[in-house]
Formats: structure tokens, C-alpha cells, sequence
């Protein structure tokens, strides 16, 4: 008897056959089979024809699997996230003059910090200690009591992860150069600050962090390289869903339900599952360390609920509406 998409998988492992061993080429397949058996066909040319045309418009067709969007949608948010406006567009310059946002606010104390004579850097090339105690200060107050920040004790840039990542990306998007042991802000970040301000800066800042900055630096985890590659597809996500307080456990539902092959790229442990490692993986880069980091969303610890296995819940902030608009 064939297995119905819904039923239990037979590989025995409790899931949707449809989220296990079923894969969407094999579905595919089956009903493209079923199509061309009722069919009345004269040469091979015109049933490639039909194939291809089924495979059109299927690719084009709402996928519950993907909230909502075709399979067409999801590929051009995979390959070409800044290139497909048809979809969802990215503005160069935001409508908002001051984007608030974790990264920002570490951006600001580094650019406020350097002068015409730039700044010392340390020995091994960081940003000096004294920035690093002083940012700290200010930073802690924007983070909950929870927050392992309170218990750090800062001393350099190694200590302070956040502000690290900042001077990396402000590196990388060529905002940033250091010379001779001292750091500079590049004539690229005045042009753009004089014209537009962080409003200008901002939209620079969040492609270098999806597109050059790797997610997986220094967390411990596994590569996935797919959770940063698939970066659009939670911001979708997060607009679809974001207007309400919503555990981890819900999000990290959705992005296993699209893909389910991210759990391949992991190898299991004897005290935890390839999916807990994804699941854990994908909150901690995704949903804190890029949507909260980025200003996208908020985060805070969730309600005393049993039924939630995740401590913190995430809900969309104002500034996602200015990063990224969705037309699909």
C-alpha cells in the first residue's frame, strides 16, 4: 500500500512522512507519472513539453512547507537575495534617521572614538582597553539582567564578542582601516555619513553581515553554512509571524519544516540529536545574533510555561520594515 504524505514515515522515526524520507523530488516524480498516464502523448518532444510546463507551474504554487511560498520564491531567496525585486527589496538608504539596533549603538562608540589622529590600537591589533571597559558600561544597559555580559568581567576586545563583531563588519564593509597601529575611519564611511547619515550606514553594515561575515565564528558549533545562506527566508519568517510574542521552539518549527536536510549537515552525538544541534544552532546565529544584533526583533525570557522548551521568545521590532520589503 503507498504511504500517504501525512501518515507515519516507515523509516520508523515518528515524523510526516512528508518531513522524513519523502523528498520533494520524489513527490515531484510521482505526480508528474500520474499526470502523463492519463495522457494520450505522440513523441518524446511533447512529453517534455508537458513535463516541463508541470514543473513550472508547480514551482510556482504556494507551498504550505514554505509559509506560504513557491518553490520558485524560496530558490530566489536562497541565490539571489539582493538581486530578486520582484520578491523583496532592500533600500540603500532607510527612511529612518537612526536605526536603533545593537550594532549600531557599538558602531557609534567606535566612530565617536576616533579623530583625525585615529586610535591606538593594542599590541595584537584590537581596539584599546579603555573603549572596551567604557563601551561595556553603557552596553550592559540595554541588556536583560540575564544576559551573561553582567557576569563578564571586560578587560579587552577578546572578552566583549559583540563589539568585536562590530569592528570586524565595520572592517569588512570597508568603513574602517587600520594604519600603522591606529584605526581610521575610511573616506567611504564620511562620504556615506555626511550624505545619509546611519540611515546610510546601516543598510551597508546588514548585507556585510549576511553575505561576507561568517555566522559560525567563534560559537562552537558545527559550519551549517545553510543557516546564513538561508538568512531571507527567516526575515520572511519573522514578518509573517513576528507581530506577537513567539517562543524559539515556534521559529525553529518553521525553519525545520522547510528544511529539513539542514539536520544532514550535523553529526549526531551520543547526548544530542543532529535536529537539537540545528535547532539550538539556528536560534543562537539566527535569532539572537542576527535579527536581536541587527535590531530586527527583540528577545526576551518567555512566560513559566510548560509546554515551552525554549527560555526566550522573539517578536519583530519597527526597523525590519525599513531593511527589507516583501512583495510575495
Amino acid at each position: 500500500m503507498k504511504t500517504g504524505r501525512n501518515d507515519p514515515c516507515p523509516c520508523g522515526s515518528g515524523k510526516k512522512y512528508k518531513h522524513c524520507c519523502l523528498s520533494p523530488a520524489s513527490v515531484a516524480n510521482e505526480d508528474l507519472k500520474d499526470l502523463l498516464a492519463g495522457q494520450e502523448i505522440n513523441s518524446l518532444e511533447e512529453a517534455q513539453a508537458m513535463a516541463n510546463q508541470f514543473m513550472q507551474q508547480r514551482n510556482q504554487q504556494p507551498q504550505d512547507d514554505f509559509q506560504g511560498l513557491s518553490s520558485e520564491q524560496v530558490h530566489q531567496m536562497l541565490h539571489f537575495p539582493f538581486g530578486s525585486p520582484e520578491f523583496f527589496s532592500f533600500p540603500e538608504t532607510l527612511s529612518t534617521s537612526e536605526p536603533e539596533a545593537p550594532i549600531m549603538t557599538l558602531i557609534q562608540w567606535i566612530a565617536d572614538a576616533i579623530d583625525e589622529k585615529g586610535l591606538k590600537a593594542t599590541a595584537k591589533g584590537n581596539l584599546p582597553q579603555k573603549l572596551c571597559k567604557e563601551v561595556v558600561i553603557d552596553y550592559r544597559k540595554h541588556l536583560p539582567e540575564t544576559d551573561f555580559l553582567h557576569r563578564m568581567n571586560i578587560n579587552r576586545e577578546d572578552d566583549f564578542e559583540d563589539l568585536h563583531t562590530a569592528r570586524v563588519i565595520m572592517e569588512i564593509s570597508g568603513l574602517l582601516r587600520k594604519t600603522k597601529g591606529r584605526f581610521f575611519l575610511t573616506k567611504k564611511y564620511q562620504k556615506i555619513a555626511v550624505k545619509a547619515g546611519f540611515a546610510g550606514i546601516y543598510p551597508l553594515i546588514f548585507k556585510t553581515y549576511c553575505r561576507k561575515f561568517n555566522w559560525g565564528y567563534r560559537d562552537g558549533y558545527d559550519e551549517i553554512p545553510f543557516i546564513q545562506h538561508s538568512f531571507l527566508f527567516s526575515l520572511y519568517l519573522l514578518n509573517l509571524h513576528g507581530s506577537d510574542w513567539k517562543p524559539f521552539l515556534i521559529y525553529e518549527d518553521y525553519y525545520l519544516q522547510a528544511f529539513p536536510m539542514v539536520t544532514e549537515e550535523v553529526t549526531p552525538t551520543s547526548y544530542r540529536s543532529a535536529e537539537d544541534q540545528v535547532r539550538a544552532c539556528y536560534s543562537i546565529r539566527t535569532l539572537d545574533r542576527f535579527l536581536h544584533f541587527m535590531g530586527l526583533a527583540s528577545i526576551e525570557k518567555s512566560p513559566n510555561d510548560k509546554a515551552v522548551s525554549r527560555e526566550y521568545q522573539i517578536k519583530k521590532m519597527p526597523l525590519l520594515d525599513e531593511v527589507v520589503r516583501f512583495s510575495v
